[in-house]
């Protein structure tokens, strides 16, 4: 074994999360929303990710599910699933959806909701009820009582499930975050609120590996991850429109990375890599249930430096 690994000496419990990455079409290049931590967050400060954050007990309340329309619910029945395989919650996988989009809207100022009539909502409309988004995000409840005093429903039938990661055991926080992908609405414009994310930036894939390798964009393992899996999937699908329609279907695996000391430098392991089993940490192995889109890609991967915080 080229490396060792050690748990955390209690255990840390894992948060639900939800992640949506955010998509545009320029020039005939699919490009990705990506928002810089602050330098002061204890979990993956300083580091380019995309918007979103942990399930609240508010995005779990049959008022908030109430906002989002019953045919959108009901696509939500058996769509996401635990790292055993079993079909979460009806309420959960709802609440999971919502809050990814309450987070996007928390973040960065895109508000992936609808009118009643399925009219989108208006760009002055939006402007408006940015101006009040980092209340609703220090208020439990009040994302849900904007979407009431607005009547807007949220748009979770457009969130195509992506991928789902756990953080791993040696972490000193851990989430076990689903992961959306959507197509931005054409009338509106993304900014930070400065606070937990303080920078923002539409790049290609091959613009954010480009500034990854000479430092100026450090980015996790997952991230990185994703943006190959999104560049690979826009190149077989031709258009963000056929991405996203091709895509609404794909097998979403649990991926539970492994944490290991390798000569001084610390090395994210992914399961389909061959000594996964043996290393130690928390383990999910599903080796049937990996398809091609992630085993083509490294089993390994170098963590940006301070961005491990042991409990």
């Amino acid at each position: 074994m080229p490396g060792s690994s050690q748990d955390n000496p209690s255990p840390v419990p894992i948060r639900p999360a939800a992640t949506v990455v955010l998509l545009r079409e320029q020039r005939s290049r699919l490009e990705v929303l990506l928002t810089r931590r602050s330098a002061q967050l204890a979990f993956m400060g300083d580091l380019w990710v995309f918007p979103g954050g942990r399930l609240d007990d508010a995005d779990l309340a049959p008022e908030t599910a109430d906002r989002v329309l019953p045919e959108a619910r009901e696509g939500c029945r058996g769509r996401l699933a635990a790292m055993s395989g079993e079909a979460l919650q009806m309420a959960v996988s709802i609440g999971l959806h919502i809050a990814g989009c309450r987070e996007t809207f928390e973040e960065c100022g895109v508000l992936l909701a609808r009118r009643p009539d399925g009219s989108p909502c208006d760009a002055a409309q939006i402007e408006r009820l940015k101006a009040h988004r980092r209340e609703f995000a220090a208020t439990g409840g009040a994302f849900l009582q904007m979407l009431q005093s607005e009547d807007l429903y949220l748009d979770v039938a457009q969130l195509v499930y992506w991928s789902h990661w756990i953080t791993p055991s040696r972490e000193g926080k851990r989430y076990d975050t689903r992961f959306f992908a959507v197509e931005v609405p054409a009338s509106q414009q993304a900014s930070v609120d400065r606070t937990e994310a303080t920078e923002h930036a539409w790049v290609t894939a091959e613009e954010a590996f480009e500034r990854s390798s000479r430092g100026a964009m450090k980015l996790a393992p997952p991230t990185l991850a994703t943006l190959q899996d999104l560049r690979d999937a826009y190149a077989r699908h031709g258009s963000l429109a056929a991405l996203l329609a091709g895509e609404r279907q794909r097998n979403v695996p649990p991926i539970l990375p492994k944490l290991v000391d390798v000569e001084g430098k610390m090395m994210v392991v992914l399961p389909w890599d061959p000594e996964y089993p043996q290393l130690g940490g928390e383990a999910c192995l599903v080796a049937d249930r990996y398809p091609e889109h992630l085993t083509r890609q490294p089993s390994r991967r170098e963590l940006p430096p301070g961005s491990v915080k042991s409990a």
